[in-house]
């Protein structure tokens, strides 16, 4: 095989060929490196860094069979010291372009630029970001995963030279041949450049008609190692090596874009879905069922569909993304003849009113080069919003002034409170609906609700259903039109609150307090009585009894005498006594009284019982009346 030795790189950059190089879509001009190119990191400076050790089995041909230790600390020479590299793929008019830049700590010297691309992904013991240094001595190699089809593109940099070399890995296992490095790549598809102040160079070349050979089967390089070498030869040693994590390098891309749905029914077909309104997804009854999906297209080459899309489904707060975590929904297979595919999510179950974000993320088809794709964007985030509830009020019956006022309220259109957890694979609800409702007073007032007179306690409720006024019942002060205001707290997050008769304007709300009626009816009523005045000139002082008897005749005749009464009689004539009745009589008819005295003084006579005392009585009362 033909060797090309180290050659040494002149102080001054020579001045560039006037023949114009392809570039594709990028722009190889010495400024490095072009936008949007993804950079790795390589220590710089007199520091010691990992690099291969200098051995026979270490060399650029056979270093993949090499058995660890492959790794030591090196300090290379700045010429050869890569402070970092840059690295980029494009596609223009269906070709697929590579760029490659590097930055070192010196600008003249002897050296080669090799880049080394390889479809099998590092060695899981070469964890560059991860593992320590005395962990990748011990155990990482990083060439091991080398196979046929891999290959190396190196820069000759002789005298300001502008040559890329590709050499191609064919053969098997450790027994792997690098292609002779051949004539320099054509510049019909290729072109390098170095900087003004010679540290930096860029290169672009066209994979396409170099790599690929016009084919458009997807093919994928996982693992790039920008390096310094001592030359184009398989015997060349290694002198810098950046390893790092270096994004892959494939003529094939996919692309995921998603869809939130509503699902209609739990069939995963995308026919029963349907897009989530803009204004967002009521929550329904509590329990919503939601799927992603997903149409995964290739970009460049030809493969029939494989792989799967797997989803995460995220509940989260402001702008934030579903770029990581969530409730794993699971997968969907990709089939079917051709690229793009459609497929739906398993269904979802969401239960708690808020923002939720999709990520879907294309497995990619390793067997045929097709990298993944993902998508997490802020078109997979859609709103569950909560519940409107109903509210609907039935004050009691008008009372009168002490009595007291009730109310009554049907609450509807509730949905079940967030499960636990919110989100779930078997459309699991929460508990009933939760929150209170309170009643309250105002009056009272003929035009507006007027001044609030009582605040019930908090009534609790538990879903849907007919709520009253708590005991003790309130007894207003004044009579008047009052009107009850019914307030639901709502049960956050999916049940919003709810006022209803904010303006008591619910005629079914209003309560009448009245006045108590009266009435008035009328009875005469007259209590007889008597009195008498005895005189006895003579014989000394009065002594003895008067006899009262009251009949309810004109007659003094009656079996039994309305009042009968005995009163003493004593001292000097004359003496007059009365009698001392409490009975009313409050009825019409004819009275008559019996009066007689039964002297105890000999000297002085009695006085026989006489009917001389009769009077007539008519009463004669009014109806009743009442108060307007």
């Amino acid at each position: 095989m033909a060797l090309l030795a180290a050659l040494a790189l002149p102080g001054t950059v020579l001045v560039a060929p006037t023949a114009l190089a392809a570039d594709g879509p990028y722009n190889i001009d010495g400024s490095v490196p072009d936008g949007g190119t993804a950079f790795l990191e390589d220590p710089e400076g007199n520091v010691k860094e990992l690099g291969p050790l200098n051995s026979n089995t270490t060399k650029i041909g056979v270093i993949h069979g090499d058995a660890v230790p492959t790794l030591g600390l090196t300090n290379p020479n700045g010429q050869v010291d890569l402070r970092g590299a840059w690295l980029d793929t494009e596609r223009e008019n269906g070709k697929d372009w590579l760029y490659f830049a590097w930055e070192r700590d010196a600008n003249s010297g002897s050296g080669f630029i090799a880049y080394e691309f390889m479809q099998d992904p590092p060695p899981a013991a070469c964890a560059y970001e991860t593992a320590s240094a005395e962990q990748l001595t011990a155990s990482c190699n990083p060439f091991d995963n080398r196979r046929a089809g891999d290959f190396m593109i190196l820069w000759d940099q002789q005298g300001g030279s502008r040559d890329l070399y590709l050499r191609t890995w064919s053969g098997s296992g450790d027994n792997l041949t690098l292609s002779p490095p051949g004539d320099p790549l054509d510049l019909s598809v290729s072109q390098a450049r170095y900087s003004a102040d010679g540290f930096r160079g860029e290169a672009a070349v066209n994979l396409t008609d170099t790599v690929f050979g016009g084919s458009t089967a997807c093919r994928t390089f996982a693992n790039t190692i920008p390096s310094t070498v001592t030359g184009n030869s398989d015997t060349a040693d290694y002198k810098d090596t950046i390893l790092r994590t270096a994004p892959p390098i494939s003529n094939c891309t996919s692309e995921t874009v998603t869809t939130p749905k509503v699902v209609t029914n739990t069939s995963t077909d995308p026919d029963t879905s349907q897009n989530v309104p803009a204004g967002g997804a009521s929550i329904g009854t509590g329990v919503l069922a939601v799927a992603d999906l997903a149409v995964v297209s290739l970009i460049g080459g030809t493969a029939t569909p494989a792989g799967s899309v797997a989803f995460h489904l995220c509940k989260l707060d402001g702008t934030a993304l579903c770029e990581t975590g969530g409730t794993p929904v699971g997968s969907t297979s990709l089939t079917g003849a051709a690229y793009p595919v459609t497929v739906q999510s398993p269904t979802a179950y969401v239960t708690s009113a808020g923002r939720y974000c999709w990520r879907a993320v294309f497995t990619g088809d390793s067997a045929n080069g097709i990298p993944g794709s993902s998508d997490s964007r802020s078109s997979e985030c859609f709103t569950v919003i909560p519940a409107t509830p109903t509210l609907s009020t039935s004050a009691g019956p008008d009372v009168d002034l002490g009595q007291a006022v009730t109310d009554s309220a049907s609450l509807g259109g509730t949905v079940s409170q967030p499960a636990n957890p919110v989100i779930n694979l078997t459309g699991a609800g929460g508990a009933a609906a939760g929150g209170t409702i309170t009643f309250k007073l105002y009056g009272p007032s003929d035009t507006a609700c007027g001044a609030l007179v009582y605040t019930s306690p908090e009534v609790s409720v538990s879903g849907n259903g007919t709520y009253n006024t708590p005991a003790p019942q309130f007894v207003p002060r004044g009579e008047g039109n009052y009107h009850w205001v019914a307030v639901y707290s709502g049960s956050s997050p999916n049940t919003s609150g709810l006022t209803h008769n904010a303006a008591c304007t619910d005629t079914a709300e209003d309560v009448r307090v009245r006045t108590v009626p009266s009435s008035m009816t009328t009875a005469q009523s007259w209590v007889p009585n008597d009195s008498a005045t005895i005189s006895a000139p003579a014989g000394g002082n009065l002594a003895g009894t008067v006899h009262f008897t009251l009949y309810n005749s004109s007659d003094c005749t009656g079996t039994t005498p309305l009042y009968s009464t005995s009163v003493a009689v004593a001292g000097a004539s004359p003496q007059t006594v009365s009698t001392a009745n409490t009975t009313a009589v409050i009825v019409t008819g004819d009275f008559s009284w019996s009066v007689s005295y039964d002297s105890t003084n000999t000297a002085q006579r009695d006085i026989p019982a006489s009917c001389h005392e009769t009077s007539a009585l008519t009463v004669s009362n009014g109806d009743p009346v009442s108060s307007p």
